[in-house]
């Protein structure tokens, strides 16, 4: 599976929040998609922060790779899975585009983003 869609990473999201109320083992390919591409979301931001390229994209960071996301705190991939199911829930239009508006959606909606 290869996710590409916002309806792939609202499946996929679906899918380990889901597991997390219910843990089985194993645990399905799914969710493992799901941490993987949230991941990678997270690791590209602050990859773009350290090199200085996202002034105009993401607003003064002050040093602080994740200045513009929208977290209050430690949260688990879990967690992260059903802020993401949530927007896709209250965003359908997200769902057919590309996955990278829904996650940025989900997690850049507040100031200074």
């Amino acid at each position: 599976m290869r996710i590409e869609t916002g309806r792939d990473l609202h499946t996929a999201c679906t899918v380990l929040a889901e597991n997390a109320l219910n843990p089985q083992k194993p645990t399905p390919a799914k969710a493992h998609y799901c941490r993987q591409y949230i991941a990678g979301y997270f690791e590209s931001l602050r990859h773009i922060r350290q090199n200085g390229t996202s002034e105009s994209i993401y607003g003064p960071g002050n040093g602080d790779p994740y200045a513009c996301l929208n977290l209050n705190g430690p949260r688990s991939y879990d967690q992260l899975a059903a802020q993401i199911v949530r927007t896709g829930d209250w965003n359908p239009p997200l769902l057919d585009g590309e996955a990278l508006l829904l996650i940025q959606k989900t997690f850049s909606d507040n100031p200074p983003c």
